[in-house]
């Protein structure tokens, strides 16, 4: 019984394994041209807690994200945050990126008792050369909004996600 047991546990085990995507760059390998840079934010609100605004995806790449940087970075910390804002140089051409808002705690037990957001979703956008973009966002309680600005104008040149604010 132990050994169908075990089995079973290894044929799930490896079956996920076929569906997890390994972190990817923002350009694809073969593209040969200019790239603009595009900068995560992670606003710390307080020693536990923390704004994160990021890229997660570029045309379906999964990226390597700051919230898991910053999670990672902040491993054996106690109660403290640890931020991590990522940068990512992306193709000059019109790229769908999936865009993410949330609010990071130290702790689940400190997510617990406190507001949180989470929002989520995807935009069109054609970076230009010899511009520098970052992501940008805002944490309320009533919206939870995400989206690329001009590092330079301070201006949208994307799209807003937006979702439901922390007073949920």
């Amino acid at each position: 019984m132990k050994r169908i047991v075990s089995l079973a546990a290894t044929a799930l085990l490896l079956s996920g394994c076929g569906s997890f995507q390994a972190f990817q760059p923002a350009t694809p390998p073969d593209y040969t041209g200019a790239t603009a840079n595009v900068a995560d934010q992670v606003v710390v609100v307080s020693p536990q807690r923390l704004h994160v605004f990021e890229i997660t995806q570029v045309d379906g790449r999964r990226l390597a994200s700051s919230s898991t940087a910053s999670t990672r970075a902040g491993k054996g910390s106690g109660m403290t945050v640890t931020p991590v804002s990522l940068t990512n140089e992306l193709p000059l051409r019109e790229t769908r990126v999936r865009l993410q808002a949330a609010v990071q705690y130290a702790s689940p037990v400190v997510s617990m008792s406190n507001p949180s957001c989470r929002t989520v979703g995807e935009v069109s956008f054609t970076p230009v050369e010899g511009r520098r973009y970052t992501v940008n966002g805002r944490i309320a309680a009533d919206a939870c909004e995400v989206w690329i600005e001009d590092l330079e104008t301070k201006q949208p040149v994307t799209g807003k996600v937006t979702g439901p604010g922390t007073s949920r």
